[in-house]
């Protein structure tokens, strides 16, 4: 970034340390911290490297993946505005997953150290890092769990639903606030490109979905939950 964004003057109202920081640690922070910016295909961490902060995103969205056996990514999580990255590896050394911007994406970083130091300070800072955690948590084992008992059908129309939660979509157009190929959806959906592109035909034909190019417009959000609603994913 070209210029460093104050905590105060920042304009994500989803950011976590905004919303549960105070005080004098919101003020180093504030100051401490560092701002990078990542265009699309960027890495943020790569599995193996050692960690030595958190991540939050001010502006942009990640996934968090990691590569099956047969070398293919498979999306652990999607993270947007406000969002935290890299909290699952905190007591231990190195990454053990990557992180990759699927936009172009601001992101602070706030050394272990001072993290550590505005958790111990700050009761409801911890307390809501605990709730984040959890939450998070219990969907990603969910999603697991569930997706190994989906058809494609199900896959994909879940993926939508997944992305439009994270991202949400513009209110006059509906399209979702965020471009995607056909790969970049399969590997959120845990299916191929060919698989991904019947389904979307598909949709379309049902009025689900619309496409513009790699934009997505969300016609029938509610029908999309409905294929998946008796796993749910909450």
């Amino acid at each position: 970034m070209r210029h460093k964004i104050e905590c105060t003057a920042c304009t994500s109202i989803n950011c976590f340390v905004k919303k549960y920081c105070t005080g004098e640690y919101l003020d180093k922070i504030s100051t401490q911290k560092n701002q990078n910016f990542y265009k699309k295909g960027d890495y943020i961490f790569r599995e193996g490297n050692t960690m030595l902060g958190i991540h939050f995103i001010q502006q942009g969205g990640v996934k968090v993946v990691t590569p099956n056996l047969n070398g293919r990514e498979q999306v652990v999580r999607i993270a947007s505005d406000g969002n935290i990255l890299g909290h699952r590896v905190l007591g231990n050394d190195k990454y053990y997953f990557n992180a990759i911007a699927l936009m172009d994406t601001n992101v602070c970083f706030i050394e272990t150290g001072l993290f550590r130091d505005s958790c111990m300070s700050i009761p409801d800072f911890a307390y809501n890092l605990i709730l984040f955690y959890a939450l998070e948590l219990r969907r990603t084992e969910l999603r697991v769990k569930y997706h190994a008992q989906m058809n494609i059908r199900e896959k994909v129309a879940e993926a939508f639903v997944y992305l439009n939660d994270v991202f949400g979509t513009n209110a006059a157009t509906k399209t979702l606030n965020i471009e995607l190929d056909r790969q970049e959806i399969g590997d959120v959906a845990g299916t191929t490109p060919e698989q991904v592109s019947r389904q979307l035909n598909d949709f379309e034909n049902e009025k689900l979905i619309l496409r513009k190019k790699r934009e997505i417009q969300i016609l029938n959000v509610k029908g999309l939950k409905n294929i998946v609603r008796e796993y749910k994913i909450e």
